[in-house]
């Protein structure tokens, strides 16, 4: 006699409570025959049995699938990094794709550049600096002529400190073109040799004026900071002050030489061209004065001294440079007159 397990269909003993095979209770299990084994328990221990292989089989089937997906996994994971670490092992024709359709993008991205590039409006082109500065000179220039000629005796505002010397520049160059077209069409009818003198001496001439407007800016500006010891200005800022009172010697300067361009210039007019020429020069002269008795001293010299000092040193420059300029002048001309007889003579 024994007890069948109807869990595994096992054969036990009939005092075991527990099946030795799986370990089922027993307890309730009533005791089999030998006789009765093979007829009466071989469908439910066969039934167990199939049962028992399906539910082992199914975790099995289950582990092998969960371990095909890791191994599927962890072969996709090691092509994938083979695949960025060996960029050459890639295949050709996703590579080909790729690069096609990047040169189609950048095809398409260069028509739509040239595209942009065509509808854009050309940039507006740079002003020249340079003319621009010149433009922004002449403009300022030409509110400090103004400012002069409104209230010559008041100065309001600091200016550029060129601007006095383009002043006498200007001042000095029409003066001195006026006088040429005056000698060049009186002279038209002398011979060669006489023109060439006679321009030679105009530009001594005209060196030793402007030489002689420096000389006097210069003593001025030195009686004024020297002996009375007012340094407010430098000497470039001096002089633009120096002009800026004298400036009605620019317009005059400018309408004798409109005058002698336009071919005005007659009896009439030569007295009237000599009348603003003698107030320009007078204007000019008397701005050194003025600047003198209206600086502002740091000591104790009198300013009638100074005044006294500076036309002394005047007095000599006019000397030095006039007998130097003379003397040349009067010896080109000598020799002028000397190459003209010479000519008569032959």
């Amino acid at each position: 006699m024994f007890k069948i397990c109807p869990n595994c269909g096992a054969h036990n003993l009939v005092t075991a409570n527990f099946c030795v095979k799986c370990g089922t209770n027993l307890a309730d299990v009533a005791v089999a025959q030998e006789q009765a084994d093979t007829a009466s328990h071989t469908a439910p221990a066969e039934k167990p049995a199939t049962s028992s292989a399906s539910q082992s089989a199914a975790p099995i089937s289950a582990a092998k699938e969960a371990v095909k997906d890791e191994t599927a996994n962890s072969v996709s994971t090691t092509a994938t990094q083979s695949t960025a670490a060996n960029p050459s092992q890639t295949p050709h024709k996703p590579a080909t794709s790729t690069a096609t359709a990047s040169t189609n993008t950048n095809t398409n991205s260069g028509a739509e550049n040239s595209q942009t590039v065509a509808q854009t409006p050309a940039a507006p082109k740079q002003p020249n600096p340079t003319v621009e500065a010149g433009k922004q000179y002449a403009g300022s220039y030409w509110r400090y002529l103004v400012d002069s000629i409104k209230h010559p005796a008041q100065i309001d505002q600091s200016y550029h400190p060129y601007f006095g010397f383009t002043s006498l520049a200007i001042t000095i160059i029409s003066l001195a073109l006026t006088i040429a077209l005056r000698v060049s069409s009186t002279l038209s009818s002398l011979p060669g040799g006489v023109a060439n003198i006679v321009l030679s001496t105009f530009i001594k001439l005209f060196v030793m004026v402007a030489i002689l407007a420096v000389a006097i800016i210069a003593i001025y500006y030195l009686a004024i900071r020297g002996i009375l010891g007012d340094r407010r200005r430098n000497f470039l800022e001096f002089t633009t002050a120096y002009a800026f009172h004298a400036n009605w010697m620019v317009f005059f300067s400018l309408f004798t030489l409109l005058m002698q361009i336009v071919g005005l210039i007659n009896v009439g007019s030569a007295m009237l061209l000599t009348l603003l020429v003698a107030l320009s020069l007078g204007l000019f002269l008397l701005a050194g004065p003025y600047m003198l008795f209206t600086a502002q001293p740091t000591n104790q010299f009198d300013k009638i001294y100074a005044y006294l000092i500076a036309s002394a040193l005047l007095f000599l420059v006019f000397m030095v440079v006039g007998m130097l300029g003379l003397s040349s002048i009067i010896s080109s001309l000598y020799q002028g007159i000397n190459d003209i007889g010479r000519s008569f003579n032959y």
